[in-house]
């Protein structure tokens, strides 16, 4: 098997895979063995991508084409046209996205979701991002601000034509060589979760910010309606008050009421 199959086989695994196949790779290959462990492990956005690439070409070139036309409805100032391109650019990516994570069997997380549109908008915005694209070996995704040219540096993994020639070398040089590589590589996957794990953080971190102030918003509320309640128990119990002193105003009137009568009773009686 050549350079060009084994990168293919590798990219074509899930990144969860891709570590322990590139060792396992690298180890049955000796001549090639350092340019398989220089591959670097593909993010999951990058992977989904590269799944497209892979088994639906098709849909991804009909995709990719609309790009040039967005590009010339633009410069040529077709407002018309280029809203019209660019609803069957939202509808295309999203129908691209979706069909990313049917053929994976991941589950469309927003993070995945985000990489993957990203690198088709950016594919759209760039040939050559759309190159790289194609190759199926993306191992990051890829963004457009919206203005220049796509960074590319590093996107895509890149493999020689031709194996390195290891005649002249040492076996044990040649054995130190491959360990080096393999450090590095693991190093490279190494850093890559480091940078996952920092933006989840971030994620997280912007999550319990969101809490902290709704619980802040809910603790107010609370004192708030605290402060209702007691204001509410104290008229209550100002009306209470004044209840039973009404109530003692009216006993009263029907003493004196009943006084009179009596009073009045014996009046009659006396004439």
């Amino acid at each position: 098997m050549d350079l060009e199959q084994t990168a293919d086989q590798l990219y074509a695994l899930a990144p969860e895979e891709f570590t322990a196949a590139r060792a396992a790779a690298a180890k049955a290959d000796k001549p090639n063995a350092k340019a398989i462990t220089a591959l670097r492990k593909p993010t999951v956005g990058a992977w989904l991508v590269n799944s497209l690439a892979r088994t639906e070409p098709d849909l991804l070139d009909q995709l990719l084409q609309l790009g040039p036309s967005l590009a010339e409805a633009q410069r040529a100032g077709q407002g018309d046209a280029l809203r019209m391109l660019g609803e069957q650019r939202r509808q295309l990516v999203g129908a691209v996205t979706a069909r990313a994570f049917e053929l994976t069997g991941r589950q469309p997380v927003a993070a995945a979701r985000a990489e993957v549109e990203g690198t088709l908008e950016a594919a759209l915005a760039d040939p050559g991002a759309a190159a790289l694209v194609r190759t199926g070996r993306l191992v990051r995704p890829l963004s457009y601000a919206g203005f220049g040219e796509v960074d590319t540096g590093g996107a895509a993994a890149q493999v020689p034509a031709t194996a390195p020639d290891k005649a002249t070398k040492k076996p044990d040089t040649a054995a130190a060589d491959a360990r080096a590589l393999e450090a590095q590589g693991a190093m490279d996957d190494a850093v890559r979760a480091c940078e996952d794990a920092a933006r989840r953080h971030r994620g997280a971190q912007a999550q319990q910010d969101t809490a902290q102030a709704e619980v802040a918003r809910l603790e107010q509320a609370l004192a708030d309606a605290r402060e209702q309640r007691l204001a509410a128990e104290a008229v209550t119990r100002k009306a209470a008050r004044q209840a039973e002193q009404a109530q003692q105003a009216v006993a009263q009137a029907q003493t004196r009421a009943e006084k009179a009568r009596n009073q009045l009773d014996r009046l009659r009686r006396a004439r």
